[in-house]
């Protein structure tokens, strides 16, 4: 599902003049489509890792009926958003917070039934995080229903704050605790579990500050939740360093994930400038316009990629040969694919010609999106060596009979008779 809402956002940029509020659009696909349905999958997938509980029999049908609830929210959310239809826009919204709610209660229901263990603190960011959004989702609402400049703007950053550093930033920190040692393959920080629960509480005083401050019409107020949240990412990022210390990042996945968590650094500094400099609420909301690239490219689909360059080998590789041969297609083209967009955003960003700006953001999307070919090739080959091996294993179980050549029997034959004789 996240590769289906990949290729949308293709066409969303690709046909962006024709598509009423593309920026918007762009942003909500990766956001709202892609990101949340694998927020949905990856947290399920490591709750039972780390809990060591093995999936319920009807586990997975619960699962894609989740996923097809949020896709089916989201289609009405992009559709009602353009038209300024705000029925359809609270409908979606609806239907995504059942979806997510449904996940977090799922989630408790998970914890309460494993037996204790380390690192049970990364479902309760699940779970924290499964609740931000319905709250993110009712400041989207309320933006639909075409308030003034002046609350737009704060109604915009409450918004962003509750989905993008609640929703979407907790479930990424709760994950790459341990997901990003395994990346590196490294041994993980002994800190790791003391400190990603220390770091719980900065982060979640600083999205309740940031929404407060906006909600008030205060932006220093915001400003200082920014510099809380961010305070709360230094504290757990040191985990996430000595795994690179010990063995560098040399593959595709780790560093699209590095890459994507500097953006969000970026972003986040952005954030607490624009509150720092901008004059009112208005000017906040023209400035957030162009962050959209450092979250969507930047941050999300960096992140979305390079997690499942890693997870699908894990996932479809049904032994470790089989898993070399996954990881090797999609580790083609790794410098090119790591290099160009993230070079192409950075001159993105510069005060270039619009000309030069066209064709670095083409050539950086173009980049980004070669994932998509090289994960079908990938999955192919990995197909076709799996098959291979599996053939290869039913002949060494069950050997063919050796058939004799007819005219060697017969000379065999021959030599026999005349032996007797």
């Amino acid at each position: 599902m996240a590769i289906i809402w990949l290729l949308v956002l293709v066409v969303v940029v690709i046909f962006h003049e024709q598509i009423l509020s593309s920026d918007w659009l762009a942003i909500h696909v990766t956001f709202l489509g892609a990101l949340t349905h694998s927020a949905l999958v990856w947290s399920e997938y490591f709750a039972n890792t780390l809990l060591k509980t093995r999936p319920q029999e009807n586990e997975r049908e619960m699962q894609d009926r989740r996923s097809l609830i949020v896709a089916l929210g989201a289609l009405f959310v992009f559709a009602g958003f353009p038209m300024d239809m705000w029925v359809l826009v609270m409908v979606g919204a609806i239907l995504v917070t059942v979806s997510v709610v449904w996940h977090a209660i799922f989630l408790i229901r998970k914890v309460k039934a494993a037996l204790p263990g380390r690192f049970r603190i990364v479902i309760r960011y699940y779970i924290t995080a499964a609740f931000m959004l319905p709250v993110g989702a009712t400041f989207g609402v309320l933006l639909a229903f075409g308030f003034g400049d002046e609350w737009r703007g704060r109604l915009m950053i409450a918004h962003m704050t509750f989905n993008l550093l609640g929703w979407i930033g907790l479930t990424v920190v709760g994950t790459l605790v341990t997901f990003w040692p395994t990346m590196v393959r490294a041994r993980m920080d002994d800190r790791s579990e003391r400190l990603v629960k220390q770091a719980l509480y900065p982060l979640l005083a600083g999205i309740v500050i940031v929404s407060s401050g906006a909600l008030l019409g205060q932006t220093i107020i915001s400003l200082i939740g920014v510099l809380c949240y961010a305070g709360g990412l230094v504290w757990w990022g040191r985990t996430l360093w000595k795994p690179v210390a010990l063995k560098g990042i040399r593959e595709f996945a780790p560093a699209s994930v590095g890459a994507a968590m500097v953006w969000a650094i970026v972003g986040l500094i952005w954030i607490g400038v624009l509150l720092a400099v901008s004059e009112d609420w208005p000017e906040v909301t023209d400035r957030l316009v162009d962050m959209a690239p450092v979250l969507a490219f930047g941050f999300a689909i960096q992140i979305l990629l390079g997690a499942l360059s890693y997870l699908l080998p894990v996932l479809m590789g049904r032994s470790p040969q089989n898993v070399v041969v996954y990881q090797d297609g999609l580790n083609t083209w790794s410098t090119f694919r790591i290099t160009v967009p993230n070079m192409a955003l950075i001159v993105w960003l510069l005060p270039v010609p619009d000309t030069v700006r066209i064709v670095i953001a083409a050539l950086g999307i173009f980049a980004l999106m070669t994932a998509i070919p090289i994960m079908f090739l990938a999955v192919f080959r990995g197909l076709k060596h799996s098959k291979q091996q599996e053939a290869h294993r039913l002949e060494s179980t069950n050997p063919k009979p050796v058939t004799k050549n007819p005219e060697t029997q017969n000379l065999v034959t021959k030599n026999a008779e005349e032996t007797h004789e």
